[in-house]
């Protein structure tokens, strides 16, 4: 599957991209681009304590959590790290009271379907982990569009990279660096087995079993030999002269 690509964190021009790839590749890099990040300081570590209690669906269920994003407690959050934008739905961005003319410039997003596709807008919005005593907040600029998927919006690599964030998966745990202490995001279980239902329900109406299965052969198929320029490998010859005696050789041999 392609990267997702392009959206609100890409360069917005091919020059400022080649701008962007030439300062990457530099050998002294320019002095804003060599200072620490934040929270670089802050080690993460995963212990037995986080271990699930429950580890039936460790390798199926997807890891979903429900961050404060703006003004609300936003439940079925995807937490997927490969690709490289943040997705919000439509329907989260009405429910803050938010109209769409106050979305910001269009820019197209790749690796999704066939060629490229565009959001509805983009905005900046607050997303919020952790508790009172120790929260972490930040900025972050999502692609609105309404895509058919169970998730109310889906976490990225930006995400993680401005909270300097870490995932477990095999713990369906998610850490982030704050002020005082590292915050401990467990998944919700619920809101993943909730989306994990609809995917395969949207999975058997695209894909009806009605029943008909390809019949298998009971004798599977004789293993052919192919020759270099369509030489044979092996040749009969009789031994002494009666006729109904044979054995094969290779072909590369004599006959005596």
């Amino acid at each position: 599957m392609a990267t997702i690509f392009g959206g609100a964190s890409a360069p917005p021009s091919r020059r400022r991209a080649e701008l962007l790839w030439k300062e990457v590749c530099a050998t002294s890099p320019a002095s804003a681009s060599s200072q620490l990040l934040k929270w670089s300081g802050t080690p993460i570590t995963f212990v037995r304590s986080d271990h699930p209690d429950n580890t039936a669906g460790v390798i199926l269920l997807f890891v979903v959590v429900t961050p404060m994003i703006c003004i609300l407690r936003v439940g079925r959050v995807l937490v997927d790290g490969g690709a490289g934008l943040n997705l919000l739905s439509l329907e989260v961005l009405h429910k803050m009271q938010i109209v769409e003319h106050k979305l910001l410039l269009l820019m197209a997003f790749y690796g999704v379907t066939d060629g490229k596709m565009l959001p509805l807008g983009q905005i900046e919005l607050p997303i919020t982990f952790g508790g009172r005593d120790n929260f972490c907040m930040e900025n972050v600029v999502f692609d609105v569009t309404h895509f058919d998927l169970p998730y109310n919006a889906i976490l990225e690599r930006p995400v993680f990279t401005k909270f300097m964030a870490a995932v477990q998966y095999a713990y369906s745990t998610l850490k982030i660096s704050g002020p005082s202490r590292i915050s401990t995001v467990k998944a919700d279980v619920k809101g993943s087995v909730h989306c994990a239902e609809k995917l395969y329900e949207a999975m058997a109406a695209a894909s009806p079993d009605d029943g008909e299965r390809p019949e298998l052969s009971s004798h599977p198929p004789a293993k052919q030999w192919i020759a270099p320029d369509d030489t044979a490998l092996t040749k009969v010859v009789h031994l002494g002269d009666d006729p109904e005696k044979m054995v094969t050789i290779g072909a590369q041999l004599g006959e005596k």
